[in-house]
């Protein structure tokens, strides 16, 4: 029996999932909207972060190469982009819905690049093994929305548990965007990080330069339009990967408020930006 708080997804689903049962391929449901649909946070028309207003994408993954993703959807979505299709992605919209449907992949970024080389994988335990953290390691199978969990994420949703599918060190290396990304979900999931993640980040700390501008802005959008951002702001200052690329939040530190002297000054600043209403831009200006 498919419990209620699903229900939404399987209507959403069932259509495409039967496509690609008819065409003799696997379909797997990812992502956030899997996490907050098995915490009960999901509501299909309101999408977390820093666009409040937008519906949830769908993300899927599938053991479909992108030529049959695009031969599966092409004659039933509503529109269809390629941009993204040599990484393996179909983007589509249907019904006012936008989706990604991807090739299960397994990605690293060499030493030196900012651009992951992709591999396609046949196995769905490959493709959630390479993701960030085992919170978003998990997969709805359709059309029977079965899960798929080979890393405990669900255990650690329940017991507020921060961790990676492999060793911080190889997940970090792989993406050093993850480790920044930390901070939103200690924020916004009021996680606590395991010790081996936090020791990765303080050691690995200077990988983050590999990462292009526009991605640290976008990820630390998402964290400052949290509930409340200050533990993810703090586990970025405590780390020091806010050295990386905000010195600023870290050195106030060093200053006395004059008038609030029991707190320094980035105390008191991480409570006015908490004390705000979690819109972008003013939490930013704050």
């Amino acid at each position: 029996m498919i419990p209620e708080r699903l229900q939404p997804l399987l209507a959403e689903t069932s259509e495409l999932a039967d496509r690609f049962q008819a065409a003799g391929f696997r379909l797997y449901l990812v992502g956030g909207v899997v996490r907050d649909a098995l915490l009960g946070r999901l509501d299909m028309g309101k999408a977390p972060g820093p666009e409040p207003g937008r519906d949830y994408d769908l993300d899927f993954t599938t053991d479909a190469r992108p030529d049959a993703i695009e031969a599966v959807v092409a004659d039933w979505a509503d529109a269809v982009w390629l941009q993204g299709k040599r990484f393996g992605t179909i983007g589509l919209a249907k019904g006012g819905r936008r989706m990604e449907i991807t090739t299960h992949r397994a990605e690293a970024y060499h030493a030196d690049s900012r651009k992951p080389e992709v591999e396609f994988a046949d196995a769905i335990e490959a493709d959630l093994s390479r993701r960030d953290f085992t919170i978003n390691a998990m997969a709805l199978a359709l059309p029977d929305l079965r899960l798929i969990d080979p890393f405990n994420g669900i255990d650690d949703l329940h017991m507020h548990r921060l961790r990676t599918p492999l060793s911080p060190e190889v997940s970090f290396s792989d993406d050093p965007l993850r480790m920044l990304r930390a901070g939103r979900f200690i924020a916004g999931y009021q996680l606590l990080p395991d010790k081996e993640l936090v020791d990765a980040v303080v050691h690995l700390r200077h990988r983050l330069e590999i990462v292009s501008d526009e991605r640290i802005r976008d990820e630390l959008d998402k964290l400052v339009v949290t509930e409340d951002p200050s533990d993810g702001l703090w586990f970025l200052v405590n780390t020091g990967l806010a050295e990386e690329f905000l010195p600023e939040l870290p050195a106030l530190a060093l200053e006395q408020d004059p008038i609030h002297r029991h707190k320094d000054v980035l105390a008191h600043t991480l409570a006015v930006v908490a004390k705000c209403r979690p819109e972008r831009i003013l939490r930013l200006s704050a």
